[in-house]
């Protein structure tokens, strides 16, 4: 634990938890969590890293964990309301919606953040071991298969299609800037809303 410390702090450092960062104790609170659930279930966690065959990148593993504790630290701060499992609803992270709350910034770095780190790992991890990789990243994110495909897949352009949304573009906006038709725009929407409703659900 002492050697893996200045890692995790590091790690945290760039964790998407918006004003908690001021906070002095932030980043050795997140760090307390990922001891956590690394022991949690008698280290579940670390039995399942070392089974990974081919093990996966430690500080990618790593990132992974950080950020899932620092998505627990942020939910139980007081200063972060989450009325209910609706917010990860697009539309509520727009600057168009009215009375929009202080956690408006914090919530579109934590949406923008967790889905070009999803992409990202969907990518390589497909690339290194093919179809494999989806069920592997779908048992370790909790969420459906099906929505690790689309983010090999169709990865570049759910991110595109999020950056517009969060900048405040209309879907026939946004369908015009990335040459997508209107389906294509609400298809990549829908997905996006379902995968964040599946990573965020509270277990």
């Amino acid at each position: 634990m002492a050697a893996l410390e200045p890692e995790l702090l590091t790690l945290a450092k760039r964790a998407p938890i918006g004003r908690l960062h001021q906070r002095d104790d932030s980043r050795p609170d997140i760090v307390a969590k990922v001891f956590e659930r690394l022991h949690a279930r008698d280290r579940a966690a670390i039995k399942k890293l070392v089974e990974m065959d081919p093990p996966p990148v430690l500080r990618a593993w790593l990132s992974v964990v950080v950020r899932r504790a620092a998505i627990d630290y942020m939910r139980a701060a007081p200063e972060y309301e989450r009325a209910s499992p609706a917010w990860v609803s697009l539309a509520t992270l727009t600057s168009r919606v009215p009375g929009a709350k202080n956690s408006l910034v914090e919530k579109r770095e934590l949406v923008a953040g967790t889905i070009r780190e999803m992409v990202e790992r969907a990518i390589a991890e497909t690339a290194a071991k093919g179809d494999a990789a989806y069920t592997q990243l779908a048992q370790e994110w909790n969420i459906p298969r099906l929505h690790v495909r689309r983010l090999a897949t169709r990865g570049t352009e759910l991110i595109a299609v999020l950056a517009g949304i969060l900048e405040g573009y209309t879907q026939t906006e946004l369908g015009e800037r990335l040459q997508l038709s209107r389906r294509e725009v609400e298809l990549n929407v829908r997905s996006l809303e379902e995968l964040l409703r599946a990573r965020f659900a509270v277990s």
